[in-house]
């Protein structure tokens, strides 16, 4: 595999016989980042790139949950941030906290990217089940999360909550903000029990919402924005085939069909030696130089 840029790293969740690890993908060849009986995944690039944060699940430190973890993208023995369930990590873009689902998913929570005990920052009022996968605002200002059909914005400072999209039968999950924080790009699904999903763009201040790829029966579970703000690195599933896809962020696409403008196919390959990928989640661009991260998933024979 051929990636653009001489230093590209490309983060991969691979799974292998049925566990899951975590990989850096260089220019040449790839290098593993964890090993062992847990499941690891859903990894986040701190904002300096010095680290990445990921949710493991099993293992000897914690049997039978999932809790959060650091490893350096040069490698080492990873570091165990929380002792309570975590999932769906994003960075503040200060670097400084780290939210994520906790219990289970039902509660979204912050905790210090050095440790220490995490709060839960959005009430019992709004009832979180399944995830909220929580997004920062480029400005740390703001964190974007789901309630059932209903995307929800938190004022961090205030803890004030604006309900910035709803509609009935939908699921808005946030993918990411724009560069500017003026919108917040979603993946629309066709119900909790429906895969189906289109991208996409919805106003912050809850002022409208503009679609960028057309419904249809294909989904597209994961987006990240590139450094500029003008391209969306994105993950589309139709039946069999799983692939990342570039497309632009400025306009919609109204035919919904591939490869035509804005679309290009992102040139992604294998993580490992271990086969050919079944799926490709969780594109994500780095902070910290040309790079990429994305969850991929390979299944040996």
């Amino acid at each position: 595999m051929k990636t653009p840029g001489k230093h590209a790293i490309l983060l991969a969740t691979a799974c292998i016989f049925s566990s899951l690890e975590v990989a850096a993908q260089e220019e040449h060849g790839s290098r593993q980042l964890t090993d062992g009986p847990a499941m690891d995944g859903f990894p986040s690039w701190s904002p300096d790139g010095r680290y990445i944060v990921f949710s493991r699940y099993g293992g000897d430190a914690a049997p039978e949950k999932t809790t959060l973890w650091l490893v350096s993208p040069d490698g080492g023995m990873p570091k165990r941030l929380t002792t309570v369930i975590g999932e769906h990590p994003d960075w503040s873009p200060d670097g400084h906290y780290i939210v994520f689902d906790g219990d289970y998913g039902n509660s979204i929570q912050v905790v210090s990217a050095d440790g220490g005990t995490p709060i839960r920052i959005v009430p019992q009022s709004v009832p979180v089940v399944r995830g909220g996968q929580p997004k920062w605002s480029p400005d740390g200002s703001r964190i974007a999360f789901k309630e059932g059909s209903h995307l929800w914005v938190l004022e961090v400072s205030t803890g004030h909550l604006e309900m910035v999209f709803s509609e009935v039968g939908k699921v808005p999950i946030p993918v990411c903000w724009s560069r500017d924080g003026t919108e917040v790009f979603v993946s629309l699904r066709e119900g909790a029990e429906n895969p189906n999903s289109s991208l996409w763009a919805i106003s912050a201040m809850g002022e409208g919402t503009r679609p960028l790829t057309a419904e249809r029966e294909s989904a597209y579970p994961y987006a990240d924005l590139s450094q500029d703000g003008t391209l969306l690195v994105v993950e589309s599933r139709e039946e069999q085939n799983w692939d990342v896809w570039i497309m632009s962020s400025q306009v919609g696409n109204g035919s919904g069909s591939h490869p035509t403008p804005p679309w290009t196919r992102a040139p992604l390959g294998p993580p490992t030696e271990a086969g050919s990928p079944s799926s490709a989640d969780a594109p994500g661009t780095s902070t910290y130089g040309p790079s990429m991260s994305i969850s991929k998933r390979s299944v040996g024979s």
